[in-house]
């Protein structure tokens, strides 16, 4: 096969339209399970437990428990399982259903973690965690990011299971942990090093945008950016003296949050020359930014309005095109904060520190691959009839996600899942029924096609 739907046999009667009516007939069978399914996932709190202010020991184990569960979905599918842990009790959880033979093998990956939920009160249940259907939507945190995703793909396999199809390639289900927080090494990245990699591979983070279920082919570089700058303290009633009656023998103080927002305003302007500067067809104009996450200063010694502060930090998220060279983009960055610096006389004999914890290359699969075709005619043939009906769009993801260590690891990654990104890591975080359904009937197509049923 070419990667294509073979649109000459989707006629009445035929054997590829018998085989994919028996098996999207046993996904409607499977709705009410599946969602029985997906509402026990919600109700676990598997936050990722190295998330900024989790408290380690009260929170790991609960990915384990999510990653559990579907390993028993994807063993009443047929597979082999394997739950394993890099860091105790961060347990990934992989289905193995081993094809007849001559086929191409097919990933379908998700990760099992989701970020914290704040404050409660914030939610309108009240409970982030009560999975509750109702009116055509799942809500509770993770529906969207990405457990809808996850159980789909899961339901989608034993689908086609229980309807008798063959896969003549392997099809390999992943449940990772880890994503939230950057953390391949200990998910997606350990699960392919230890052997469980395929031909190509359907990531399930929420592709919904413009329209539902959008086909997404690549994604962008994102860097973790740490700022720090110093300062000099006193106490703040000589914030006058400071600005105003520099001493002979330099400054009596130097505020490290005025010196920070003299670089935060640089930042911005980067960013707005970004806009105009860096861009990429799948991506919405001025999807590539600067985006400041985290800005914390004050006196190191302590938090009072009392003194001027003497430290002050910011975290960024850096987005920029996937075919960039990261090494290029931080040289970009660190040179605009150092012409700054050097214009500012404390800057410039105590210039900030800039760190690079974190990183994402990005991806990218041609619009012409194979395996986006599939997929997008899986999506379409899936909401044949449907107020889903209609060609899905090819665009970007437009965070991080797994794809790219698949795709460094060779293995061409696609991604399309029910939800919209937007209400991923927000209040009264919900994703639609229909959608849930859609994704699950699109992936079990997609394997049939791509993998040779």
């Amino acid at each position: 096969m070419d990667g294509t739907m073979n649109h000459d046999r989707d006629v009445p009667g035929s054997p590829a339209t018998s085989t994919r009516r028996r098996v999207l007939t046993r996904l409607d069978l499977l709705r009410d399970e599946m969602l029985d399914t997906l509402t026990a996932a919600v109700r676990i709190p598997s936050i990722t437990p190295t998330y900024p202010g989790e408290v380690y020991a009260d929170v790991v184990g609960a990915e384990g428990e999510v990653s559990r569960l579907l390993a028993g979905v994807y063993a009443e599918a047929g597979a082999e399982t394997d739950v394993f842990a890099v860091a105790p009790g961060r347990d990934n959880a992989v289905g193995v259903i081993r094809g007849t033979g001559g086929g191409r093998s097919l990933i379908f990956n998700g990760h099992v973690d989701v970020v914290p939920p704040g404050d409660v009160s914030g939610w309108r249940s009240g409970d982030p965690f009560d999975g509750v259907v109702e009116d055509g939507w799942i809500r509770g945190r993770g529906t969207v990011d990405m457990k809808s995703g996850l159980v789909a793909q899961a339901f989608a396999a034993r689908a086609l299971h229980e309807a008798g199809v063959r896969l003549r390639g392997d099809l390999i289900l992943q449940a990772v942990v880890g994503e939230e927080n950057l953390e391949n090494h200990l998910g997606t990245s350990a699960v392919l090093d230890r052997g469980y990699t395929a031909d190509g591979a359907i990531v399930s983070e929420p592709t919904g945008g413009d329209r539902p279920l959008s086909v997404m082919a690549a994604t962008p570089g994102v860097l973790v950016m740490r700022i720090e700058v110093t300062g000099k303290s006193s106490h703040s009633s000589m914030r006058g003296r400071m600005l105003y009656r520099p001493g002979t023998t330099g400054p009596v103080a130097a505020s490290a949050i005025d010196r920070g927002f003299v670089i935060y305003q640089a930042l911005r302007r980067l960013e707005s020359d970004w806009a105009a500067t860096k861009f990429d067809p799948l991506f919405e104009p001025g999807q590539f930014t600067l985006a400041p996450g985290v800005v914390d200063g004050g006196a190191r010694h302590s938090r009072s309005g009392a003194f001027i502060p003497d430290s002050m930090s910011m975290v960024y998220a850096v987005f920029h095109p996937p075919g960039e060279d990261q090494a290029v983009v931080r040289k970009e960055i660190e040179a605009h904060i150092a012409h700054v610096a050097a214009t500012d006389p404390w800057l410039r004999t105590h210039p900030p520190v800039v760190e690079w914890p974190l990183r994402y290359p990005g991806s990218r699969v041609d619009a012409a691959h194979p395996l986006c075709v599939a997929v997008a005619d899986a999506r379409e043939l899936a909401a044949v009839d449907t107020p889903l009906a209609g060609r899905p769009p090819l665009a970007a993801f437009p965070s991080a996600a797994d794809s790219t260590w698949l795709c460094a690891a060779g293995v061409p990654a696609v991604g399309l899942g029910p939800g919209e990104l937007a209400m991923a890591h927000a209040y009264d975080e919900r994703c639609a029924v229909d959608e849930i359904v859609c994704a699950a009937r699109a992936y079990a197509l997609a394997a049939m096609d791509w993998c040779g049923s």
